[in-house]
């Protein structure tokens, strides 16, 4: 067989993160219903994902484990590895670094719900968490809201906070270390934590706030309690996956606050222009789990630009 090419996380990254965007935006056309993907418990609550989709053109799996212990003995929290083959034959065509795959999809995912559900003029972002979500996330706001002047980090302690700042020197945009209340003021808020408890003070929310919320794929992680839920216009990026995977959705409706019938929309009606938010003073929260297909979506743009 022959050597197929593999794309680093350098590889990936140059791509940029307004393709990825420009990407996502075609995926209701490109993309086929996705597939469940298989979550495998592992100890301690580490998990191990399997993550397949089918496009037109090709076939993709990612495979990914969770460490919950990683980060305390300098590892990331998340590896990954992705397979990209052709359709018609099977053929291996290409393999990722998945890890990098889900670090920028995942923000550009996020960035094209807040494109249309934030308010044009924000100036502030709140972000929890410290991890590459945290900077991707930052990256893809400052991509399609450029006015935004202050960011606010929350992160678990004052020394990691402190610390993923100023590994951010390159970002002009004046960023402090605060507390959650202080990032749930914020204008545009990324919640980018594994928490199992919520880390956004739901009385700070301001009306007319936009919500990302990205880190919890299972009923025992919430980073946003059910009154939050509850005030909020919710869309998620599939309906089925998210009731099957959104903690904080899952745990507000069996708390008799929410039910899975107020989804306003998902993420191929927000592209297409058929749900919005429904009024200026709204709280609107994009909850995303993390399609499959997004990370075939990005693989065969990053393909097709090289070959």
């Amino acid at each position: 067989m022959r050597e197929i090419p593999h794309y680093s996380a350098s590889d990936i990254f140059s791509i940029g993160m307004e393709n990825t965007i420009a990407a996502l935006k075609t995926s209701v056309a490109t993309s086929s219903q996705p597939i469940p993907r298989e979550h495998i418990p592992l100890d301690q609550g580490e998990d191990f994902l399997l993550m397949p989709a089918v496009s037109s053109t090709g076939i993709g799996i990612k495979l990914v484990t969770v460490m919950t212990q990683n980060p305390t003995i300098g590892l990331p929290l998340v590896h990954g590895f992705y397979l990209y083959c052709d359709k018609k034959t099977g053929v291996p065509k290409a393999t990722f670094d998945g890890s990098a795959l889900t670090t920028l999809r995942t923000p550009a995912a996020s960035a094209v719900a807040t494109e249309i559900l934030s308010k044009e003029n924000v100036e502030s972002l709140g972000i929890f968490g410290t991890g590459v979500q945290a900077r991707g996330h930052i990256e893809a706001m400052l991509t399609v809201r450029p006015n935004i002047k202050r960011i606010i980090i929350s992160g678990r302690t004052q020394e990691s906070t402190e610390k993923f700042i100023s590994s951010l020197k390159t970002i002009k945009q004046k960023m402090h270390v605060g507390s959650p209340e202080e990032a749930a003021a914020c204008d545009l808020i990324c919640s980018c934590t594994s928490s199992k408890e919520p880390v956004i003070p739901t009385k700070s929310v301001k009306p007319g706030t936009h919500l990302n919320l990205i880190g919890s794929f299972s009923n025992e992680q919430k980073e946003a309690d059910s009154n939050l839920i509850k005030n909020a216009e919710i869309f998620v990026d599939h309906r089925t996956a998210a009731k099957k995977e959104a903690g904080e959705l899952i745990n507000a409706e069996l708390e008799g606050n929410w039910s899975f019938e107020n989804i306003v929309g998902d993420f191929s009606e927000l592209i297409e222009k058929e749900v919005n938010r429904n009024s200026l003073e709204s709280i609107t929260l994009f909850k995303s789990v993390g399609l499959a297909n997004w990370d075939l979506i990005v693989a065969e743009m990053i393909y097709n630009k090289t070959n």
